[in-house]
């Protein structure tokens, strides 16, 4: 009795995997259909599709041929969007962790009155801080650079906030007993601070990699020039009739965040487990 519990428990998980991975499994199967394959599926009056092929007629290339080599324009919106998106993840990651070690082992001035401004900083939605930014960028002279989607998103509440819990997790006798040894600050950080909350480092920057990834408010308030916008606005821009483009753009935009988190798995599924342990 228990084995068919245990058999039925499996395949009721299989399924609902299956449920969810079947867009991403599509997408890659379309991306490797001629476009005069995938248009009759679909029924742009009603913006539903009419069928639905698994199995394609003809496996071509093709779409992947004219990304990479003979249409320059979504290739170039890809390294605007790696751009954008790898010197966020870097800057947000450090200027996070540094700021959430001051806030949960220092001890400074007003220091529990400044946290409370950055959790409700952290309660703001995007749009809201839209317009301050276009202020500010444009009083900086910072609009149509990409330095003007990348300071905004380095400096976020959110990071602070998730490391800080990861670094309270840490016991204070471990800093005394450095400070006691003659470390700096900064040394405690790097040495017992960092190697204690990688699980949280890599889940920050891999919430931050999506985020920006995804970016599509920013870009369009604060690019005027359409060649500097990313590909995640770029795919609304190719035309109706390259369906084969279109998921071919897909797949290449969904590789990076998949092999990130492939890479930091572990780490996500735990970020609190080095920590609970001392």
């Amino acid at each position: 009795m228990q084995k068919i519990k245990t058999f039925i428990k499996y395949i009721f998980l299989i399924i609902l995997a299956l449920l969810f991975l079947f867009p991403l499994i599509y997408m890659l199967i379309c991306s490797l259909m001629p476009s005069e394959e995938i248009a009759p599926m679909l029924d742009f009056s009603t913006e539903t599709y009419k069928s639905i092929k698994l199995i394609p007629d003809t496996f071509t290339l093709e779409q992947f041929y004219q990304v990479f080599f003979r249409r320059s324009q979504y290739l170039l919106k890809f390294w605007n969007s790696v751009i954008i998106t790898f010197p966020t993840v870097i800057g947000q990651v450090v200027v996070s962790s540094l700021a959430a070690f001051a806030f949960a082992k220092l001890k400074f001035p007003f220091r529990d009155k400044l946290f409370f401004v950055y959790i409700v900083l952290l309660i703001l939605p995007l749009q809201v801080t839209l317009v301050p930014n276009y202020i500010v960028l444009d009083n900086l002279k910072l609009l149509n650079s990409f330095l003007s989607v990348i300071l905004p998103g380095t400096f976020s509440a959110f990071g602070i906030c998730l490391l800080r819990q990861c670094i309270k997790y840490i016991p204070d006798s471990s800093i005394e007993a450095a400070r006691i040894d003659g470390a700096s600050y900064f040394k405690i950080f790097t040495n017992i601070i960092l190697p204690q909350i990688r699980g949280g480092l890599i889940t920050l920057a891999l919430l931050c990699f999506i985020d920006s990834w995804n970016a599509v408010e920013q870009p369009l308030i604060y690019f005027n020039d359409r060649a500097m916008y990313p590909l995640s606005i770029g795919l609304a821009d190719i035309g109706n009739s390259d369906y084969g483009i279109i998921f071919a753009c897909g797949v290449m935009f969904m590789i990076p965040p998949m092999l990130i988190y492939l890479y930091g798995e572990r780490d996500i599924e735990s970020p609190f487990t080095t920590s609970d342990k001392l």
